[in-house]
């Protein structure tokens, strides 16, 4: 699957230079209800759901990707108002989650206590439920144990692998151009297709810039 990450221009450099992904710890998410979409009314299931998004925080960090770079509100949020990149990756459908967007939070199954196989899909939709709110970010997202990442400073790196192959990189309609030591035509040679994004002359999405004279340069 053909999927997109957004980045602010400087860390989308960094990024092509050292050919890795940032992975961010599931306490560092911007959504509060991240693996908490159970309905915790009930104190017991509160106590639960905390404890059970504690053990997963603790050794599990997300890479995520939305299925398009179309969407202006992804360039608006995730790469510095349109000043930004967004990197298209190949990525093997297996190793992706889907996102599953729901309205209301989730009741947990009478017998979740006692059944084994309601526990174990009480958890799987947790893992990949969402407010409905967030629908617009088409997201998909890759698990990575925290352990087996790059400590940089207390950041944590992934890096490309042939599961991750870079097949694009679309440069936002605000991009300035910028003097990347050749990157663009190293690129370029191995492949990755370059798009500069601008807005829809008759919708609300964003489309690629058609004219030559107006494509932005890395």
């Amino acid at each position: 699957m053909l999927v997109y990450k957004f980045y602010p221009p400087e860390y989308a450099l960094e990024s092509l230079l050292k050919l890795r992904f940032k992975v961010s710890p599931i306490d560092e998410l911007n959504d509060p209800f991240e693996y908490l979409s159970v309905d915790m009314g009930n104190k017991s299931v509160r106590a639960w759901a905390k404890h059970f998004r504690k053990i997963v925080s603790e050794k599990n960090g997300l890479i995520s990707f939305s299925k398009s770079w179309r969407e202006p509100l992804m360039w608006a949020h995730y790469a510095k108002s349109h000043t930004g990149i967004a990197l298209g990756f190949e990525v093997l459908d297996e190793l992706l989650t889907p996102i599953n967007y729901i309205t209301d939070r989730v009741i947990p199954p009478l017998d979740v206590d006692t059944n084994n196989k309601s526990m174990k899909e009480l958890i799987d939709l947790l893992l990949k439920s969402k407010h409905k709110n967030w629908e617009y970010e088409e997201e998909v997202r890759l698990v990575r144990t925290l352990q087996n990442c790059e400590n940089e400073d207390g950041l944590f790196f992934s890096k490309w692998s042939h599961d991750t192959m870079i097949k694009e990189v679309v440069l936002g309609d605000r991009y300035l151009s910028k003097d990347s030591t050749g990157i663009q035509s190293i690129l370029e040679d191995s492949g990755v297709i370059f798009i500069t994004a601008r807005p829809e002359f008759s919708g609300f999405k964003m489309t690629p810039q058609k004219c030559q004279k107006l494509h932005k340069k890395l």
